[in-house]
């Protein structure tokens, strides 16, 4: 019994040890550490900028409104004529212009069986046309074959049948328009002309003169200055 005691004795110190030496270690090692996950912050997301409309250019129409010049039909008659008649329209009481100025415009049309001439002189000379010093005349030898003698005529048409000429006034004055058929008394070639149909509109195409009155009865005392045939 006392030689089974220092066996004994070895036997415990030893699993004394053992056990000391487990704990050691369980003591020396430590817990492994747990790292917490990361937390991601969410993403900032920038507020997308809303298009821009962009509003198309507007284009303004812009209308040129062409005021076209008014044209005015002041005469407009039918007559009959002979190789040794003449007949006058006169602008102040048939067509209500007193006055005429410059750059008033006509158009005169003539149509006529035979060839008549068409022209415009001062009121005054209108009144003379009846005696024998103011008759335009057949003269062979001057070019257009017409002598206007003592007439200053302006807006001339020579030997009218189908004509439309339109004139442009450079004075002021009174005028008349006259259809005049005498020139052919002095061609032998309208020797046995009989009366014949003629017809004779006029129309202002444009110009200062505004007025449109009735002037019957106005006596044209004073004189006009009207451009000779011969003139620019």
């Amino acid at each position: 019994m006392i030689r089974n005691t220092p066996v004994l004795f070895i036997i415990l110190l030893l699993i004394a040890s053992a056990c000391i030496a487990g704990c050691s270690m369980n003591i020396g090692t430590p817990a492994p550490t747990t790292v917490p996950p990361t937390v991601q912050a969410p993403a900032t997301t920038l507020p997308t900028p809303e298009p821009t409309t962009v509003l198309p250019a507007t284009t303004v129409a812009t209308t040129i409104v062409t005021t076209a010049p008014t044209e005015k039909e002041v005469l407009h008659e039918k007559g009959i004529l002979t190789t040794s008649s003449y007949k006058t329209y006169d602008f102040k009481t048939l067509m209500g212009y007193k006055f005429l100025y410059p750059k008033d415009r006509f158009r005169i049309t003539i149509r006529s069986e035979k060839p008549v001439l068409g022209y415009a002189v001062s009121s005054e000379q209108a009144g003379q046309l009846q005696g024998s010093q103011l008759i335009p005349k057949y003269e062979s030898y001057i070019k257009g074959g017409i002598n206007w003698g003592l007439i200053e005529p302006v807006m001339v048409i020579e030997k009218a049948t189908d004509t439309t000429k339109e004139f442009t006034l450079k004075d002021v004055g009174s005028l008349t328009y006259v259809v005049d058929g005498r020139w052919m008394g002095y061609d032998s070639n309208y020797n046995n002309v009989g009366p014949f149909n003629y017809e004779i509109i006029i129309v202002k195409t444009g110009g200062p003169t505004k007025q449109s009155f009735d002037f019957a009865g106005y006596d044209a005392n004073g004189t006009v200055d009207s451009r000779k045939l011969n003139e620019g």
